[in-house]
Order: structure tokens, then sequence, then C-alpha cells
């Protein structure tokens, strides 16, 4: 092996082939795999719009089954209502706390400030549904149930 004077006046020793021991291998390019990777990323921003759109759409459908359901809970407090308001018990009763017509011939007493009263009619109505959004396992579990049937 050759040596080479530096201007120092030390001798370095010459380069060779070799690379010295301990040191890392210099990073080479894989063209196949960087290939790969990027036909892999291609063929996955196919799948991209067809899925956003899909779980757009089953939060349209949750949203929409929920309001039926609450839809579907107004109609059936009406007809309660509807029934109740062909009774003439209780269209008297409505008109007694509503409007305070009383029948003919009666006097009314007013009493203010007694304890214990509410004149707050009650409401007739069921519990709203709420629409919150899927997760992502109910997501992925209708995802695998739609591809297979």
């Amino acid at each position: 092996m050759a040596q080479t004077v530096t201007i120092e006046g030390r001798s370095a020793p010459r380069r060779s082939g070799r690379r010295p021991a301990g040191s890392a291998p210099a990073p080479r390019l894989h063209l196949g795999r960087l290939a790969v990777l990027v036909l892999v990323l291609i063929g996955a921003s196919f799948y991209v719009a067809p899925l956003r759109a899909f779980f757009a759409q089953q939060d349209r459908y949750q949203h929409e089954a929920a309001a039926l359901q609450a839809a579907r809970a107004d109609n059936a407090a009406y007809k309660v209502q509807v029934q109740l308001l062909s009774t003439k018990d209780y269209v008297a009763q409505r008109a007694r706390l509503d409007s305070m017509l009383v029948p003919p011939d009666t006097q009314v007493f007013v009493v203010k400030g007694l304890p214990g009263r509410d004149t707050a009619a009650p409401v007739v109505g069921g519990a709203k549904a709420s629409a919150g959004s899927i997760s992502l396992l109910d997501r992925i579990d209708d995802l695998w149930r739609t591809l297979l049937h």
C-alpha cells in the first residue's frame, strides 16, 4: 500500500475501494421497490373516493334514519293527541288550563301563589333520537358486509 504525504508532513493512508470497518453502507436506490410503491399508491388512490362516498352515504343514512324515527315518534304523539281531542272531557280540561275558560253559570276564583302548583301544561311527545355518527369499527363491518353480499 502506498503512502501519501500531506501538507502538514504527516503521512495519510491512500484511499482504496474498501470501506473502513464499522461504517454504514451508502443507501442505494431500489427502483423496483420504488415502482411497486408508486403503483400501490396509485391503486390505493382509486379506492379513496369510493370509500369516502360510501362513508358519506352511511352518515346520510344514519341521519335520515334518526329523522325518520323522530318523525314516527312525533306521529304517534299526534295520533294520541287527536284521540284525546275527540273526547269532550279532554277538550274541557284543555280549555280550562290553557284559556281559563269555564262552562256557563260557573264562578271562577284564581288564587295565585299556592305552593306546589305548576301551571305549565304537560308536553305530549316522545324523546328525540340522536343522530350521532357511527364508529369506525361499525363502518368497517358494514363495508365488509356490503362487499360480501
